[in-house]
């Protein structure tokens, strides 16, 4: 992890997302402020509020993906960072919702390249085997931002009005791209660390299709389910949590702020336990008791019925929020690996827009049916309990399916003409084994 620290342009990626990760809590927590906890904000306006910033992911992941693939990614962060700031600004002059909708849309649009050029370009700065301490050291900083960001937007807007907060999330996203700025071109430049560790991938952009690579490596079909599944259950945290803290928690953006701070703080210690841990570790197990982890959050919210003590309440959920933030953290982290490693570097960006946009699918239909049926058909709390067994089951499903995927029976022992005996499967063409999954080698 040290040298990591030494590690110019990782760094300066990390900063840069970190200020503008900083900013975007302070708008999100204005937007709620003025919609929520300034007034009567409904279930269908807080859907509002993400579906405004989830529709343009779908749509424009994808396209970020095949820029990602083609262009230089340090002048497409810089672009989405300058053009996200710009449209953001935009909010200070507005009070109506539709408004308020449409700049988030047109922000979101802005900021969908960000995540498949940053992931395209991490193994392009580190070697293979540092993928996962490299994903932990970024999520650190973001974790570090999660914490702080809410607390810092609460305190904030106990002295700024909600639009003049909203200018320092313009500020920062301007910042971002300044300091983006001071990174190497990061277009098809493979860096000297991978090309010693055998980290140059064969294969162009041009003949290589991420349809190809899903049919070869099925487990990265696999985490595209995985991902689209979890996602699915755990929207209806973001879905439900302000409205539960206003209502049955009888709070309002400071405990929420906590809460998102707390989740922060699980997110934290769960990367920076990935980055200090010696042995490499199997990302795939550490994703699956991620999603056990997070489990703990909608089961505490579905627990409040039964807590008669306020005080008592708050603590609950505040630790729930910090066991799912831990848990949190071994999945964003080894998510991330796995679609790295899973991927072939030629692929990465369009592998990214996809996994981004199947997890907006997963968001947006979490928003679209959870507001029909609840609490309309099914009550709050048994809706709690339903995503807790959810997760636990996706959990379980999907470690089920990779042994199964893993080792294949038609795979497990080949011979070869010449050769004596049969030759096992990390020594086939240009495929490895790496924590018991199959993987491309770069």
């Amino acid at each position: 992890m040290k040298h990591l620290l030494h590690n110019r342009p990782l760094l300066i990626i990390a900063a840069a997302e970190s200020i503008s990760s900083l900013g975007s809590w302070v708008t999100l927590m204005a937007v709620l402020s003025l919609v929520v906890f300034r007034g009567d904000g409904t279930v269908a306006q807080t859907s509002g509020i993400l579906l405004a910033g989830l529709l343009p992911l779908l749509i424009f992941s994808p396209v970020a993906g095949w820029l990602a693939d083609r262009f230089d990614r340090k002048w497409l962060m810089i672009g989405s960072e300058l053009l996200s700031g710009l449209v953001v600004s935009g909010l200070f002059f507005v009070e109506r919702l539709e408004f308020i909708y449409a700049l988030l849309a047109l922000q979101a649009a802005c900021t969908a390249v960000m995540l498949p050029a940053r992931q395209s370009a991490v193994p392009l700065l580190v070697a293979r085997d540092e993928l996962t301490r490299a994903n932990a050291l970024l999520q650190q900083l973001s974790s570090l931002v999660r914490i702080g960001g809410p607390l810092f937007a609460g305190l904030l807007l106990t002295v700024l009005d909600p639009h003049q907060a909203i200018l320092l999330d313009a500020l920062s996203f301007m910042v971002s791209g300044t300091i983006l700025s001071r990174l190497p071109s990061l277009k098809g430049a493979i860096s000297t660390t991978l090309q010693e560790n055998g980290g140059v991938q064969s294969e162009s952009s041009e003949t290589l299709t991420l349809w190809t690579t899903l049919r070869t490596t099925p487990l990265l079909g696999l985490l595209y389910t995985v991902a689209f599944c979890a996602v699915l259950v755990i929207i209806s945290f973001n879905l439900f949590s302000s409205i539960v803290t206003r209502d049955m928690l009888q709070s309002d953006q400071r405990l929420y702020g906590l809460l998102m701070g707390a989740i922060g703080l699980g997110t934290l210690l769960g990367a920076l336990w990935l980055g200090l841990r010696k042995r490499g570790g199997d990302p795939w197990r550490d994703m699956f008791v991620g999603l056990l982890l997070m489990g703990m959050a909608p089961a505490a919210f579905a627990a409040l019925a039964w807590v008669p003590n306020l005080s008592l309440a708050q603590l609950l959920v505040s630790t729930a929020c910090l066991v799912a933030g831990v848990g949190n953290g071994l999945a964003l982290v080894q998510s991330g690996t796995l679609l790295q490693t899973l991927a072939p570097q030629a692929v990465l960006g369009r592998a990214g827009g996809v996994l981004q946009s199947i997890m907006v699918v997963g968001q947006l239909t979490g928003l679209v049916l959870v507001p029909l049926a609840v609490p309309g058909l099914v009550s709050i709390t048994l809706f709690f309990a339903g995503a807790t067994l959810a997760l636990w089951l996706i959990a379980a499903g999907g470690a089920l399916l990779r042994r199964v995927w893993s080792k294949p029976p038609a795979m497990q022992a080949f011979t070869t003409e010449g050769a004596e005996g049969a030759l096992p499967l990390d020594k086939l063409g240009n495929r490895e084994v790496e924590g018991g999954a199959e993987v491309p080698t770069r």
